[in-house]
Parts: structure tokens; sequence; C-alpha cells
């Protein structure tokens, strides 16, 4: 990792906290009886709809949905027969709660030992950015107030809920965005704990401890999108950044650390424009065209634009020389926040999308951009081009994201990209996105159904420190853990003998590697050979298969 990123956290007052999203191994979705599988052919329907906001119970409307619907998008869903229902669709009530998915949440909860709900009730969440049809999550807590224990620490867990998954998109291109429906509706647990990691280390490695402790169980979907992560991160100063999405724990690490610096970097920024007086009303909506001037710059993207009736306009941001070349982190400048929300709000995604006047690529035209701006030395004017529609939203967005500058960190969710940075995604939602749900009634508990899984469940971390006691360090500790049975019984029968890290060599990697061979090494005979021979005779044993 870069020096740069290698901060004193306690200082910085880092608080991590997660919401592990785990989808649960049923045989049927959460709320249909539409089987589980994902589709990879050519889907059978497609249907469009628009979404719209919707007041909460207090009268409000969400922010995060008033952005999405700023966006315009049209949304098509690609529909397949074999696994999509029009309770999908949201034209049939949904049908009552999955009880295979209840019985595992219920043992996912008692895991982490919350305490469990009395009765279930299902509420909605809204989600207008397309991925559910109906514009809303069912979602239902299942347990409050539990943890793990993890490097001598309490990490809590605040609550755990049960609730359907979303469907997977497909595309996304200016106001067009597309989703696949096989996942949705896939029954899935979120386990979201406290801001208790203080290290981007330790926030990897608790997001370890929970995913591999439900795996434990063996009612868990495995494989890739099984197991996502969102990551909220702050610093003293800051405000909750949610990091959305992470699909490999060890991702997380290098993710927190960026995000930390960037939010480091962004309070800088924000003294450094307080210090040169700079007050929100200085920075006003008044757009300023340079369609004229489209010839003289180097942008292909630009070129396009104009070239398909487009305009190129510009926003003057005064006393903001300087600050958008400011590097925030993750080989990024302080330019790309707006250039995010460019592309996510206005549709604008023919990067570049934005352009300004303390680029180098832009010194030859600068001071008549300025002076036609009425901006004058100090002063930054922002350029954006495409549909006028779509660069009336995008200039709001820049005066918006400029005055945002002046208080900090702004609260928002920020997607992964592909070299394990992040940009904007959308606004962070707040509680007036919630609402009960009115289809559904409550679900009584039993007390002995729940004392009962209570007895049921394996203690992954007791067997994790027996295996370290053999000899193992953590990581390969919790791979016995999660073994098949035949395996860690193998495992503990030779390392009775020889020790752990010559029993974990034996079977899970001289054994596995033979099997990737096509050489079949039965378990129950390789404990046999174990027990009559020493190490050096196993090993020539299993060579001679």
């Amino acid at each position: 990792m870069d020096s740069r990123y290698l901060l004193d956290y306690e200082k910085l007052g880092l608080k991590v906290g997660l919401e592990i999203h785990q989808q649960l191994d049923t045989e049927t979705k959460l709320f249909c009886r539409c089987p589980v599988k994902y589709q990879h052919g050519h889907e059978d329907y497609r249907i469009i709809r628009h979404m719209r906001p919707t007041l909460s119970e207090m009268g409000e409307y969400d922010r995060a949905a008033l952005m999405e619907f700023r966006t315009k998008k049209n949304i098509t869903y690609l529909l397949h027969r074999e696994n999509t229902c029009t309770y999908e669709m949201d034209d049939t009530p949904p049908f009552p709660l999955n009880e295979q998915a209840l019985d595992i949440a219920l043992r996912i909860s008692t895991l982490f030992n919350l305490s469990i709900v009395d009765e279930v009730h299902i509420s909605r969440k809204q989600y207008l950015d397309g991925s559910i049809p109906t514009g809303f999550q069912r979602t239902a807590v299942m347990g409050i107030n539990g943890g793990i224990k993890y490097d001598g620490k309490e990490i809590r867990i605040t609550h755990i809920c049960l609730e359907e998954d979303a469907c997977r998109e497909v595309w996304d291109e200016g106001h067009s965005i597309g989703f696949r429906t096989d996942r949705l509706g896939t029954p899935l647990v979120e386990v979201i704990t406290a801001p208790d990691m203080h290290t981007p280390e330790d926030a990897m490695n608790v997001a370890r401890e929970l995913g591999w402790a439900m795996r434990s169980l063996g009612i868990v979907r495995r494989g890739i999108g099984a197991t996502r992560q969102d990551v909220n991160v702050s610093i003293n100063g800051g405000r909750r950044v949610e990091i959305k999405g992470v699909d490999k724990y060890q991702f997380i690490k290098g993710l927190v650390a960026i995000e930390a610096y960037r939010q480091k970097k962004l309070l800088d920024i924000t003294q450094e424009l307080r210090s040169r007086g700079l007050k929100e009303d200085d920075i006003q909506l008044n757009p300023v065209d340079y369609t004229d001037l489209a010839g003289k710059m180097d942008i292909p993207s630009l070129k396009r634009a104009i070239e398909n009736g487009g305009a190129l306009k510009g926003l003057l941001l005064p006393k903001f020389e300087g600050i958008l070349n400011t590097d925030i982190g993750g080989g990024r400048l302080f330019s790309q926040e707006f250039a995010g929300r460019v592309r996510v709000i206005a549709c604008l995604d023919d990067m570049p999308n934005i352009a300004h006047t303390d680029e180098d690529a832009l010194k030859d035209l600068k001071r008549g951009i300025l002076s036609r701006a009425g901006g004058k030395e100090g002063d930054t004017v922002v350029l954006v081009w495409g549909p006028e529609q779509d660069v009336r939203t995008a200039l709001e967005e820049i005066r918006d994201r400029a005055r945002e500058a002046l208080d900090g960190v702004p609260n928002e969710t920020r997607q992964v990209m592909d070299d394990l940075t992040t940009d904007f995604e959308r606004i962070l939602p707040g509680s007036d996105r919630m609402y009960p749900d009115t289809d559904l009634p409550p679900i009584v508990l039993d007390s002995s159904m729940v004392d009962g899984i209570k007895d049921s469940i394996r203690d992954p971390w007791a067997e994790k420190y027996a295996y370290m006691n053999t000899g193992l360090d953590e990581e390969r500790a919790w791979k016995v853990v999660l073994a098949e049975d035949g395996e860690r019984k193998a495992y503990e029968a030779i390392a009775e003998r020889f020790g752990g890290p010559f029993a974990y060599h034996i079977v899970f990697e001289h054994r596995k590697g033979l099997m990737r061979k096509g050489k079949e090494v039965p378990l129950e005979e390789l404990v046999s050979v174990a027990e009559k021979t020493d190490k050096k005779g196993l090993k020539d044993w299993m060579s001679s298969l």
C-alpha cells in the first residue's frame, strides 16, 4: 500500500462499520415460490418502467429517492419465465414469508448472540435506482444487540435483517439502465455492526470473521455475488460515507485506507476555501455558453457531444483556483468528485465529461473563459458538455458539490471502481425511506423454536481456536472449520499423529493438488495409511498414486 495512506488512524479518529449481505441457501425466493437460479441465456420478456418517489409515513421525501428521480432513467427488466413471476413485477401481493429462510436467519442471529425479536414485522425500504421493480425492498429485523469477540475487543452487531435481494445490473448507459431479474427475491441476511473498527486491517479481518462464521453453518450460498459488504467509514470532522457492494473482503483494507485519506483531504480543502473567504452564496448557478470554443479543445467526448447537437457550458467557481487539482487519493483529483456527480445524476457518461481552467490543456483559453464568466485571477470555470437539459442538470450538481466543499465530507454512497478506488453512486439514504408493509401480518416466533435453534448451533470460533492449538495460523484454522466433515475428521486424525501444519499440507494442499491432476485420494484410506507409517511414508504413498 502507498505510504501516503498509512495514517495515524487513532489520531484521525477512524471509525468503520460493516453491513454484510449474505445470500441464504434456500430452494425458493423469499416472498414467492420461484426457484433461486441464475440465468445467463436470452430473456423471455422485457418490461420498461420509470420510478417515482413516494412520501414517507411522516410526509417527507427521502433525498436519495429524489436524487434517483432526477436521473430520469428508462429502466428495462430482463425476465426469465423459469424463475420470475408477477409478484416480483408488483402485480401480485407477496406470498407468506419463506419458512426455510426464516429458520436460517434465526440461526445466524443466534450465532452472533443477538436478542431475537418476539414478532417479525415486514417493512418496506425505498430503492429508486431501479434495482427492485416495486421501488422498495421488503425487509424484517430478526434480532438486535449482539456481537462477536475479535482481537480481545467486542464488535457490536446492532441488528440483523432478513430481506430480499435486488436485481443484477446488466447495463447503465446514459438515461438507460437494464437489470436481469434472476437474483431478485433471493433471501439474504444483512448483518449490521456498530462502527467498532478503528483501522483498515481490523475492518477487513472482522468482515472475514463474520463471513466465514456464517459459512461454517453450511446454510448460506457461496460463490461470486453471494456475499457483498457495504463499508461505512468516517473520521473526526467528517461524515459517514458508505462504500457499496464490496464483493471480496480482501479489498476492504485498501478501500478504507484510501477513503480515510480522501476524507482528510476533503477537510483540508474545506479549511483552505474558508481561509480564502469563500461563502456558499458566492457560488451561483449562472451558466455561460462556450459552444463556440468547442473546436479549440482537443477532447473527443466534447467533439462527439457537439456533433450530436449538444452544448458546451460553464460555471464560475470563485476562489477555487488550484482546488480541483488536489490529490484526494487513489490517483484521483478533486475534479473527479464533480465528474462522478455529473456522470451519475446528469447521465453524461461519455468520459471525460467535464474540464476546468486549471488544467494545462486549457491554459491558452483560460483568460478568455474566465473573462466571459466574469471571473478573475484566483477563480476557476468548470466546463461541461452534452444535451442541453442534461448540461443544465450537470451545472446544478457542480454548483451543489462546490458548495458542499465548504462543509467538509458529504454523506454519500460510493461505488467501487475497477482500479479499487471509489466514485459517487448516490446521496446517502435517510430514515424517510422506511415504512411499514401492510400486505403481510406480523409473524409470532415460538420461544421453543428459538431455544431449539440455540441448542443446535455449532461454535465456529471454539473450533478455530482448537485448530490453532494444533499449530495452524488463524487463516488456515478457519479453512479447516469451513471444510467438509470428512476433510475435518481426516485433518484431526493426522494432526493428532503428526501435528497441524503437516496435516494441513497433506489434506488441503498435497491431496487437492493430486485431485486437480485427476487422481483420487480417498480420505478414509489416507487416514489408514497415516496411522501405519511416518511422514515420509505417507508422502511416498501419496506420490505413488
